[in-house]
């Protein structure tokens, strides 16, 4: 969604009432498209889930760090392991989330309602965002009954867009998270645990925007999807 889009939808249902903190994060707008990368605030998030279709797959757990003043804040990092509605099923192989451990975790509501409160006029930074803001969309529809609305920089689909300007291949292998980290220089990290992944995310995008025009020459408008 565009930024214009974005802000359309957002004056549509600026009458309507909604429980907090769905109010305040619309009473709050997002940064500016032409906030500079160095001036903005920017919620580096990771889930993982029960599958990859975001229509059905649950919440499993999440993480995210804040993006300030072009670096990142090690501070407000926070994780939260969230009970599903049912089984993790095979994809505990993947994530090593198992049964046990995700029924001690926290309703999703209430996981979901703190996601709310730090995305309060800030960006959503994902990689991959058909999986991680899919999901958050259909959890705020679920609800509040309508989606998040608020701008998303996707690591994934800002390399898509580089290479298809150079006219370069972009199979879907080398947009991973680590192989494209490697691509930037940066080391490996272990996979497959949400804030680790939300801080390897973050470096992803300081990387990326510094290896283009820079922390004050890159605006948000060059990084929204």
């Amino acid at each position: 969604m565009n930024h214009r889009m974005l802000a359309i939808r957002r004056w549509l249902v600026r009458n309507r009432q909604f429980e907090a903190p769905f109010d305040e994060l619309l009473r709050q707008p997002p940064p500016s498209p032409h906030t500079t990368f160095e001036d903005a605030e920017i919620v580096s998030l990771d889930i993982e889930t029960t599958g990859l279709d975001p229509t059905s797959a649950d919440m499993l757990s999440v993480g995210w760090v804040i993006i300030e003043g072009g670096r990142i804040d090690l501070a407000s990092a926070e994780t939260h392991i969230v009970r599903p509605s049912g089984d993790v099923g095979s994809s505990a192989s993947v994530h090593g989330l198992t049964d046990t451990v995700v029924m001690a975790g926290k309703d999703w509501g209430i996981v979901l309602d703190r996601i709310l409160e730090v995305l309060q006029g800030r960006a959503l930074l994902v990689h991959h965002a058909g999986l991680d803001k899919s999901l958050l969309d259909r959890m705020c529809r679920y609800r509040f009954g309508v989606p998040l609305l608020l701008p998303v920089i996707d690591t994934l689909a800002l390399e898509q867009r580089r290479r298809r300007r150079r006219h370069q291949e972009a199979d879907a292998n080398s947009l991973r998270l680590n192989e494209l980290r490697a691509t930037y220089g940066l080391p490996r990290y272990g996979a497959h645990d949400c804030l680790v992944d939300a801080i390897a995310t973050a470096e992803l995008l300081i990387a990326m925007v510094a290896h283009n025009d820079g922390p004050t020459g890159t605006q948000l408008k060059d990084l929204y999807s």
